[in-house]
């Protein structure tokens, strides 16, 4: 009886686990779209003053050099503008994902600095919509399997023995 409370439990927690994935992901999209309009303003903002003095982007980024708090700016320009691209090409197939895709893709190949802000800004919810109750069937049938798997474990040694202990 005990054990069918604990596994029981673990399928209940793993229930509530799951069921945060389809908002977790929809979060997640918001913040690359928020980060992709960010850094579309940084890079604006460079090639413009890159523009004003006769530069292309690669020269001014060039000429970029001379004290480490320029040598500093350029790296985290070049570096913003990377960013910018990949988030460019990733977001518009994440967008019109649905919940499921979203989710395999942002445990597939997550943006660091977006899923940090995501971590920090999400707060959980009941399920609302389809895919949430449906992460949550899924989620509670790992969250037992796991769990009934976790207490079955300790008893394994025992059991071997005792089959030994009868074969022979």
């Amino acid at each position: 009886m005990i054990l069918r409370a604990l596994t029981l439990a673990g399928g209940i927690i793993g229930a509530g686990i799951a069921a945060q994935g389809p908002g977790f992901s929809r979060a997640y999209v918001f913040e690359l779209e928020a980060a992709e309009r960010r850094l579309s303003q940084v890079v604006a903002d460079f090639d413009r003053a890159a523009e004003i003095v006769g530069l292309d982007r690669k020269a001014a980024l060039a000429r970029l050099r001379g004290s480490a708090l320029l040598e500093r700016r350029r790296i985290d320009l070049i570096r913003n503008i990377e960013r910018h691209a990949t988030l460019e090409a990733e977001l518009p197939p994440l967008s019109a994902a649905g919940p499921f895709l979203r989710s395999y893709y942002l445990l597939h190949a997550p943006d660091a600095d977006a899923l940090r802000e995501t971590v920090r800004a999400f707060s959980p919810s009941a399920p609302r919509s389809r895919a949430e109750f449906i992460f949550a069937v899924l989620g509670f049938i790992g969250g037992a399997v796991f769990s009934r798997f976790l207490l079955w474990l300790p008893t394994w040694p025992a059991r071997f023995r005792r089959r030994r202990a009868l074969r022979s």
